[in-house]
């Protein structure tokens, strides 16, 4: 307000207001509860010209008319709120004196940058950064980068037009996108699609009714994203040399008060990361609002109540009596009349006119119980109706007939199935009280009930691990919380989660996110979410993988090998971009159609220098692997999918989908790794048909200090034996006892779990790769997996594979990087079930053992040494010549003639070995350059 002149024209306000307090007060204490209550609580919570009688003050005469005559912002923002305000706390001066010094150290904008904006001043958005550095880490808040943001506001917008509109898919890149990146310099040079005036009235009526939900709120930064973005599309649709004449656009503030109106919601858990949210849409308001309404009599912002509202967005329980998000179909005339008078009344009180908060809240539950006592009064009148008497028929020998008897059991069935639906309604109706948690069916009601969903869904789930989960609210343990979850799941998508249907225990927090905030969309929905990448690899993303395959569009899975997206998170992101539930055909691809072709896309510089229109043109068209300087996208069909992920394929329908690498495989490989499998035969087979992999638990139990022992610090006695603990221990790829450097204190129940192996594969991290060869019998602690070849004589043979360069190719693939820190890994589960390897019966056994003497027991570098490669290097690496270390290219020219590759494709295994782990450690490190 300071900033706009507001307060008596002075942009200097605060400070003088403190200074003239510190001249007569300083030292009693009473700036915040005598000074700074008068404010906020009356001056700008009441209309200009009322005087502020607050306590005893002795403001100067000036101050007095400035706080008179102050502006009424909104009686919601500036009111005391219980619990909080009312709790006789107070501020010593000198706490207040210190804030201030740093606070006016910076220069303060009101106005959001938008993604080209030039970083010249402190503003709102650096409330969304507070809010992530006060958050607590269970929490798994972590604010999502402007240029995240703006992308996927802009993808979800452009998919639901895609939908929804009878725009081309090319004029609405050109709307939404650039040609030439940020430079601003050449905005008249940029295309804005070719629209017909009925167009332009289409998606300005679209674009201003739009509803848009982040279920994940956080501190609002998809809510000011996408006003931001709707207020430029508006703003270039409006000013059109075709645009309808009967139109009309409003003044900036209008146009972005309606959008936040009409457009914007969100639920967020935290009580106080919803008034930043608040705080930041009033404020992208303000910067807009005529000079002359600061002389209003009515409050200038409008009330946010009813747009981001507090609750936990997963769970809905009411004693122990879960809410599922519902479909309601077939209201009657007096109940769509209703829901048209709540919507009526929620914009009034958006407006500050009419009823207070609890007025409107409590004509939410009464519309909700009257929908259920409509829903259950019409159960009862169909299951009083007469059961269709179809059964009486006889056949040819007086037998009834099977059919018939079948209608009969049906129309039984039907009548049970009534009876039950009929008591869960009562049930809910029964545990329905006035104040509630969060029931998005009751808080959204005109949204679930008069557009069967929100338009598009938005956002970044919190990142929690599944041991890390518990109720945000306090009111359940951690157990029962994990179970609702799952509840929850089974409600939202009763016909696909069977009581059979296994939900992974490990799952992490966003995986329910995903299921649940897909049941908050209609039927011509987008759903667009940042979060961990781990799912497209790991053990627990298997249900969540298969879910989407058989309910689910999924049109983009986007990733950014050049740069993480999150500072603060040790997390690796990718963007999804999936469309609202339904029966997706994936049985037959030729008549599938454009829904069933799944892409994943892989960026090679930053967002900013290649989210551009001709790139994503070039995307959308591709109906095969396509490979540019800036990106290379895979289409997929889904049947495709289902099959690399099925353990047999005709299991698709019955359980038995294991998963795929959709991370490693599909937005990870690099292109000579599709060359050399599409080409390969039967001369790559899973590691699992020819070895036995064994893993360890004993060093899983919590005494690892107790029994794991330096050969430093101890003489070996009888109990004793040595130990392989971790694979920084040894760097050559044949080891024995004397390489170890610990003892395993060992008794009768550990010498009973103690396990040996012909191989040993250690968890790989940064730049390593080895898989060690055992000269007889040595324990291994769980950080490594132990590998049995079935038959005695393979061993040498698939130990030198196993090193091979192509192996560390397909490491890098099929590991897990979403680890954060640049770790990767590949754990036993996935060795065992698909983890690919050279057959070694088509490999030279003469020259691939000659090879591996020469190999097995000097010091193995890092991949850039081995491969003979320079990351520093001014040159690319995938420009660069490799030069692998003599005994390392020996080996691997044995592979390598087993495969049948060229020179060319040789080398350009060696370069993308490297290029990966350049990528993974690299990414990692992006983060710390940027701070």
């Amino acid at each position: 307000m300071q900033k706009k002149g507001w307060l008596g024209n002075n942009q200097q306000f605060i400070q003088d207001f403190w200074n003239e307090y510190k001249k007569q007060f300083y030292g009693g204490d009473k700036f915040y509860s005598e000074w700074l209550y008068p404010l906020f609580f009356e001056a700008l919570n009441s209309p200009p010209g009322r005087p502020v009688k607050y306590q005893n003050n002795d403001f100067s005469n000036e101050t007095k008319s400035v706080l008179q005559i102050a502006p009424y912002l909104n009686g919601e923002l500036f009111k005391e709120k219980d619990g909080i305000d009312n709790l006789d706390l107070w501020i010593p001066d000198s706490k207040i004196e210190k804030y201030f010094d740093f606070l006016f150290q910076y220069n303060f904008t009101i106005e959001e940058n938008t993604l080209y904006d030039e970083e010249l001043e402190l503003n709102p958005e650096f409330l969304g950064i507070i809010f992530e550095n006060l958050v607590v880490k269970a929490d798994g808040a972590v604010y999502t980068p402007r240029t995240e943001v703006d992308l996927m506001c802009r993808l979800a917008l452009v998919k639901w037009l895609q939908k929804n509109s009878s725009a081309d898919i090319k004029d609405l890149y050109e709307l939404f996108f650039r040609e030439q990146g940020q430079d601003i310099d050449y905005d008249e040079h940029q295309k804005q699609g070719d629209f017909t005036t009925a167009q332009i009235r289409e998606l300005i009526n679209l674009l201003q009714n739009v509803t848009v939900c982040d279920p994940a709120a956080g501190s609002g930064a998809f809510e000011v994203g996408m006003m931001q973005v709707l207020n430029e599309i508006l703003d270039s649709l409006y000013t059109r040399n075709n645009k309808p004449e009967d139109l009309a656009q409003k003044s900036p503030y209008e146009q972005k008060k309606e959008i936040i109106g009409n457009s914007l919601y969100g639920v967020e858990v935290k009580h106080w990361a919803v008034w930043i949210n608040h705080l930041r849409l009033w404020l992208t308001l303000f910067i807009d609002m005529p000079d002359d309404y600061k002389n209003s009599q009515q409050p200038l912002l409008p009330n946010l109540n009813f747009k981001v509202r507090r609750g936990d967005s997963l769970v809905q329980r009411i004693g122990s009596k879960m809410f599922p998000v519902q479909e309601h179909a077939n209201l009657n005339a007096d109940l769509k009349r209703k829901i048209t008078e709540l919507k009526k009344l929620k914009v009034e009180f958006f407006n500050n006119k009419g009823h207070k908060t609890g007025y409107v809240r409590q004509q939410e539950n009464l519309l909700f119980r009257e929908i259920l006592d409509s829903e259950i009064n019409e159960k009862k009148r169909t299951l009083q109706g007469p059961i269709q008497q179809h059964g009486t028929q006889k056949g040819l020998f007086g037998i009834q007939d099977k059919t018939a008897q079948q209608v009969i059991q049906l129309s039984s069935t039907y009548r049970d199935k009534l009876k039950q639906e009929i008591a869960e309604l009562e049930e809910q109706k029964r545990n329905l009280k006035d104040e509630h948690p969060l029931i998005w069916n009751i808080e959204f009601a005109e949204i679930f009930f008069d557009k069967g969903g929100f338009d598009i869904i938005i956002g970044n789930p919190p990142y929690v691990r599944q041991e890390e989960i518990a109720d945000p609210n306090g009111n359940i343990n951690p157990k029962d919380y994990k179970a609702a979850l799952q509840e929850m799941v089974r409600m939202d998508f009763p016909k696909h989660f069977i009581k059979e249907m296994k939900i992974d225990g490990k799952s992490d927090l966003y995986t329910f996110f995903y299921v649940r905030s897909l049941n908050l969309l209609n039927t011509s929905g987008i759903h667009v979410f940042i979060c961990s990448n781990s799912w497209l690899d790991v053990g627990y993303g298997v249900w969540l993988q298969y879910f989407l395959l058989k309910n689910i569009p999924v049109h983009f899975i986007i990733d950014n090998h050049a740069r993480r997206s999150f500072i603060k998170s040790d997390i690796n992101t990718i963007i999804s971009v999936l469309g609202a539930p339904g029966p997706v055909r994936h049985s037959d691809p030729a008549k599938a159609g454009e829904e069933s072709l799944i892409k994943f896309i892989a960026f090679k510089r930053p967002f900013v220098e290649c989210i551009l229109t001709e790139n994503l043109l070039e995307i959308e068209k591709a109906q095969e692997i396509l490979t540019t300087d800036a990106f290379r996208v895979y289409p997929i069909q889904r049947i495709d999918l289902l099959e690399e992920g099925a353990l047999k394929l005709n299991d698709l329908d019955t359980g038995t989908y294991i998963g795929d690498k959709w991370g490693g495989k599909y937005l990870r490989a690099p292109d000579v790794y599709f060359k050399i499998i599409l080409n390969s035969g039967n001369k790559i087979i899973p590691l699992g048909e020819i070895c036995k992999v064994i893993t360890i638990s004993w060093s899983r139990q919590g005494r690892n200090s107790e029994i794991i022992l330096s050969k430093l610090n101890v003489s070996k006695k009888e109990n004793m034996v040595e130990l392989f603990k971790s694979p920084r221990d040894v760097e050559s790829i044949t080891i024995n006892i004397k390489s170890t450097k610990y003892y395993l204190k060992t008794d009768s129940k550990i010498r009973k779990q103690i396990k040996y192996a012909a191989m040993l594969w250690g968890d790989f991290k940064d730049i390593k790769h080895i898989c060690h060869f055992c000269d007889g019998e040595i324990a291994f602690a769980h950080n490594f997996h132990g590998i049995i070849p079935y038959k005695t004589d393979d061993n040498t043979k698939v130990c030198s594979i196993l090193n091979s360069t192509f192996t560390w190719l397909i490491t890098e693939i099929y590991g897990r990087v979403g680890l954060g820190g640049g770790a990767l890994r590949v754990l036993v589960e996935e060795l065992r079930a698909k983890y690919p390897i050279i057959n070694p019966d088509i490999v030279d056994n003469e020259k691939l053992t000659g090879a591996f003497i020469k190999i097995q027991n000097r010091k193995i570098g890092g991949v850039f040494q081995e491969c003979g490669l320079d990351p520093y290097s001014d040159e690319p690496l995938l420009n660069q010549e490799p030069k692998p270390l003599p005994d390392r290219a020996e080996l691997d020219k044995v592979v390598f003639d087993a495969l049948n590759l060229t020179e060319e494709e040789r080398k350009e295994v060696y370069r993308a070995v490297c290029q990966l782990v350049w990528n993974r450690i690299s990414k990692a490190k992006s983060i710390k350059k940027r701070k």
